[in-house]
This record gives structure tokens, sequence and C-alpha cells, in this order.
């Protein structure tokens, strides 16, 4: 008996062990192997000091750049960070003050806004612009339907409207991720990105070796949660004439993997007034894979 008692409490350590392997750290500069400027340039960016605020008991990192009398916010995807937005940033700081989050552990789109409200009025920004892409499109359209005196214009990227299919397909994934072991969840991450996402970007190494960086440590566990539940979190859009008067643009792709057609027409069908581009074969992160081609469709409906 007392064999089996060890054997069992030597078992349940070996699995333990397993299940605490912590993730391999792996950067930006280890993963992309192409132009070596590109690398030098993004940890150039990440020289430039961040701000944190805390909200409720929970940490907030922001990046506060550039110049000038507009302002404008960015807000990333679930698999992204303030500095997803780099390359846009460098190009547009000159013309706008740039306020770039990286969403913390929330768990819906009501903390979500709470948060960038209260970052906005730390900075004292009464009213700004917006972009944001899938994740952060979401939570751009609550702000929209809560605060629309808060936005001068809203960009809304590979983006989804409140609906309940992403809910329902991500159910039973919700329910085991808080069981995985968090090394296993992310190299499943990784590969979906390599499988899925990368060939949807004409297999840009800049998309694969960012969101790569994001799964080997950057991006906590609890934090992917937090995200889960935000695009998992419905809101009923009560649209009306206030908010229709903030102008908008939808930027899409037509091979977006993530986003499904039916999604893509479902917001246009609940913004008719907003103007739309379409990428065509960019996928998931034409901000990333195509950034001349993103920044001046942003310039073009920013600066009108």
């Amino acid at each position: 008996m007392k064999k089996y008692h060890y054997a069992l409490i030597a078992l349940l350590l070996i699995g333990l062990i397993i299940y605490l392997i912590p993730v391999q750290k792996q950067t930006f500069s280890e993963l992309y192997d192409e132009d070596p400027g590109t690398p030098q340039l993004l940890a150039q960016f990440r020289e430039i000091p961040v701000k944190e605020l805390e909200i409720e008991g929970v940490d907030w990192t922001y990046l506060l750049t550039g110049k000038g009398d507009r302002k404008l916010v960015f807000l990333h995807g679930m698999g992204g960070a303030y500095d997803i937005w780099w390359q846009q940033i460098e190009n547009l700081k000159y013309d706008f003050q740039i306020i770039s989050i990286t969403l913390p552990e929330v768990h819906s789109v009501e903390e979500a806004v709470a948060g960038i409200l209260a970052i906005l009025d730390a900075e004292g920004i009464d009213k700004s612009s917006m972009v944001g892409t899938s994740m952060g499109g979401y939570i751009a359209q609550y702000f929209l339907l809560t605060h629309p005196d808060r936005l001068n214009r809203l960009v809304l990227g590979n983006t989804f409207p409140p609906n309940h299919y992403i809910a329902e397909k991500n159910a039973g994934m919700r329910r085991t991720v808080p069981f995985l072991p968090e090394w296993y969840l992310m190299r499943k991450f990784k590969e979906n990105v390599s499988q899925v996402v990368v060939p949807a970007s004409g297999n840009s190494a800049l998309v694969e070796a960012y969101l790569h960086e994001q799964y080997s440590g950057y991006m906590s566990k609890q934090q992917f949660i937090g995200r889960m539940d935000v695009v998992m979190d419905y809101f009923e859009p009560k649209y009306n004439i206030v908010h229709v008067d903030v102008p908008k643009l939808i930027i899409e792709s037509d091979n977006d993997p993530l986003i499904t057609p039916e999604l893509r027409s479902e917001l246009q069908f609940l913004y008719p007034e907003a103007a739309v581009f379409s990428f065509a074969g960019q996928g998931h992160f034409p901000y990333l894979n195509q950034p001349d081609g993103y920044t001046q469709t942003l310039r073009r409906f920013l600066y009108r």
C-alpha cells in the first residue's frame, strides 16, 4: 500500500512539474530573420517610456507619444499589445498626440471601456479619434455606444459586430483553457498562427515573428482568458442618430481567416454610413504586413 501511495505522489509531482513548465521566452529579434533593420526599428520604438495607471485594482500600460492638437487612440486585437501599431504610430506621431493601450486582464467590454476612459481622463483628453482592430474594434464599438460624445472619428479594422456566433463557437475552448498548462496553450496558438494566420497574410515573416513573441511569454494565460471573455461579451447595439454622426471607416481584408464573410457583412449592415476599404489577400493583420497602405488609408480618413 505504501508503494502505491509513493507511486501516486510521484506521478502527481511529475504532472505538476509538467504543468508548471514555464513558457520559453523568445524575442522578436530572435524570431525574425529577414530585414535586419525591422527588429532595430521595433527595439527603438520600445525604448519610448510607457506609462502605467492603476484602475480598479488593475494595472494598465499605455504609450503616450506624438504631438499636435488632434488625439488618436489605438486598440489592439487579442494577440497584440500597444506596440503592434509601431509602424502606424511612427508615421502619424508628428500630426497626432497618440495613446496606444495594452489591454490587461479584464473580462468584459464594460471594464475595457472604463479603463480606456480613465486613461483619457488622466491625460486630459476629452475627445479623440479611435482605431481598433479585431478585439480592439469590438471594444471601440462599445465605446461608441456608451460615449459617442468622446469620439471624433472611428476606424473599425478587421473586426466583428456584436454577435452570438463567436461565443457559441468558442464556448468549449473557454471552459477548457483555464485547466491547460500555459506552455501548451501558447504552443497551440503559435501553431495556429503559422498554419492559418500567416498564410493568409502573404506568408509574412513579420506577422509570424510578432505574434509568436506575444505567445512566448509576453502575454499571460490570464490576459488571454480575459480577452476571450471580452470578445464573447455580447451587447445590444441600440444604434441611434448620435452614433451615426460619428464618421466611421471599416477596414477589412477579403481573405481574413479570423473574421467570417458573414460577420464582415453584418458589420457593414450595422454601420451603413461607414466608408469601407477592403485589402485584397492581406489576411487579419494588414497593418503589420501592409503598413504603408494601411497608414495611407488611415491618413485619408483621419485628415478628411
